[in-house]
């Protein structure tokens, strides 16, 4: 992580790389993600005139999915590959509006973040539940962690908590270690496979 908080170090790696060049030529079309080993479609970042407009990856859209692409690619976790297809791209595809620049400073800000938060993520398959006495105590939250426990009612399993909701991972993560702290969150017992 000192490489890349340091310098310039990921702008030569990876999708960073593979946007910065297309950022330079005003590319206009998308860059396919693929997996490394079989070269299955996961996602793709659109870009129009070189700018990132648009992203979709693994059911996540938006800048949601851009971020989930490029922490996997930095993290190394999962093997991408990335092809570069022009395509005249369609006015109202567009999410958000990135230069390469802005957006790698977004990444150098947030990737230390999520780096940090990504070990104490609980495991997918848990259940939460929200505590009856911290809801009978009424003690203040944020409007995040609100969200949170809002996700955690209508689908308890952790999985589907950072599925369904609009933060990042890192922000769910950071939130639920928060709730956890104020008492705020139950485990579930696991639910048996009726047979």
């Amino acid at each position: 992580m000192a490489n890349f908080l340091g310098n310039n170090f990921l702008k030569d790696k990876g999708l960073l790389k593979v946007l910065k060049e297309q950022f330079v030529f005003g590319f206009t079309g998308r860059v396919n993600v693929l997996l490394g080993h079989n070269d299955q479609y996961l996602g793709a970042v659109f870009q129009k005139d070189g700018k990132i407009i648009h992203s979709e990856y693994e059911g996540f859209n938006g800048k949601k999915a851009l971020y989930k692409i490029l922490f996997d690619d930095i993290d190394d976790e999962t093997s991408l590959k990335f092809l570069i297809e022009p395509e005249i791209i369609s006015e109202n595809i567009q999410t958000f509006e990135y230069s390469f620049d802005s957006l790698y400073e977004k990444v150098r800000e947030r990737y230390p973040i999520y780096s940090k938060t990504r070990k104490l993520k609980p495991p997918s398959d848990i259940r939460l539940g929200v505590s009856s006495v911290f809801v009978i105590k009424g003690e203040k939250i944020l409007p995040e962690e609100f969200d949170v426990l809002c996700n955690i009612v209508s689908s308890p399993r952790v999985g589907d908590i950072y599925s369904n909701s609009l933060l990042y991972d890192y922000e769910i993560t950071n939130y639920l270690v928060s709730l956890r702290k104020k008492q705020a969150l139950k485990v579930l017992e696991p639910v048996m496979n009726e047979v």
